[in-house]
């Protein structure tokens, strides 16, 4: 890990074009709170790091509740449906 200091309305560059900008400091120690600027292009998502860790749990959750789903359920959902001309229901094909 790189660890960088910076004063207010200092930055960091990430590569060209993503700039990280220290825009205000209030506090000391541990009660201190960092507000931080971040520009880049609209195409890198930024996220805070709770939030991102907050959606892998909640897709991990997701897959084991799939993974729960018995067999032969699983395997008529995934079974292919008959065509509507294979039905031997439909008044239409009789």
């Amino acid at each position: 890990m790189l660890v960088l200091t910076r004063r207010l309305d200092e930055s960091i560059l990430i590569g060209d074009d993503i700039e990280i900008r220290i825009v205000q400091v209030r506090g000391t120690g541990d009660q201190a709170v960092v507000r931080i600027g971040i520009t880049a292009p609209k195409h890198v998502t930024v996220l805070r790091k709770e939030v991102h860790d907050e959606v892998v749990a909640s897709n991990r959750q997701s897959v084991q509740v799939a993974a729960s789903i018995p067999g032969d359920l699983l395997a008529a959902v995934k079974a292919p449906r008959p065509k509507a001309d294979d039905d031997p229901e439909d008044p239409e094909t009789k």
